[in-house]
């Protein structure tokens, strides 16, 4: 489990401009508690109908706060979904960065990584299935340009890690690294999506290992190391 600690520190090492998607809280300690009890109260709203079918009438319902209330702190209910998605953003960011990729071709780092993916997933499972239906509703709020952007944090930081790669000369010079990036990313989060996000039962430890070391193989044998890197595994 990652600790406060840990999530205030992934929380810090966001980007500006992700950061200013999950506001700065109320002015007031009275205002804050209004808004974390309106976001505990949407989380489980969201995890229990789904985006589509959650109204604010029952978050604020579940909050037992007003309606004035709810519109003092947010916009419309992907406002608030955004604000519950924060902890679990930064958990994903955390995880995946405590089990980094090395500086060569390690396959050990990169199942690690997948791993730990795949395990944080698990652990909001429900939170990320309302993700993926609240950037697919397409109902004017605006979440889906939020959730790509998220998603461009995570993607910058591979594509970052394959450019580092490639200037050292342990990858192929000539590797497109943002269409690999893209590649990658996607097959990881699909897999995440349909093995461990839709699924009626969350999935058993054993699994997610070896999700996490599938993924990693998959990601192993798809960047082109060269041979400065560690020979291919057999």
């Amino acid at each position: 489990m990652t600790s406060n600690h840990e999530l205030d520190d992934a929380a810090e090492a966001l980007p500006p401009a992700v950061s200013e998607l999950f506001g700065t809280g109320a002015s007031t300690a009275r205002g804050e508690r209004t808004r974390q009890e309106l976001i505990v109260a949407a989380k489980i709203c969201f995890e229990e109908f789904g985006y589509t079918k959650t109204r604010i009438s029952d978050i604020v319902q579940r909050a037992g706060v007003s309606h004035g209330n709810f519109y003092r702190h947010f916009t419309n209910k992907a406002d608030v979904l955004t604000a519950a998605i924060h902890p679990c953003v930064c958990d994903l960011l955390q995880g995946t960065r405590r089990n980094g990729r090395s500086d060569s071709g390690d396959l050990s780092a990169l199942i690690a990584s997948t791993t730990s993916y795949f395990t944080v997933y698990a652990r909001h499972r429900q939170l990320m299935r309302v993700m993926h239906e609240a950037a697919a509703a397409q109902d004017g709020s605006g979440f889906i340009e939020k959730w790509l952007l998220i998603r461009r944090e995570f993607t910058a930081r591979t594509s970052g890690w394959l450019g580092h790669l490639q200037e050292r000369g342990v990858i192929a010079y000539d590797c497109d690294v943002d269409t690999l990036t893209e590649a990658l990313s996607a097959m990881t989060e699909q897999l995440a999506h349909l093995e461990i996000g839709l699924p009626e039962k969350a999935p058993r430890a054993e699994q997610l290992i070896r999700m996490g070391r599938t993924a990693g193989e998959i990601w192993y044998r798809s960047i082109p190391w060269t041979p400065r890197a560690v020979p291919p595994a057999s």
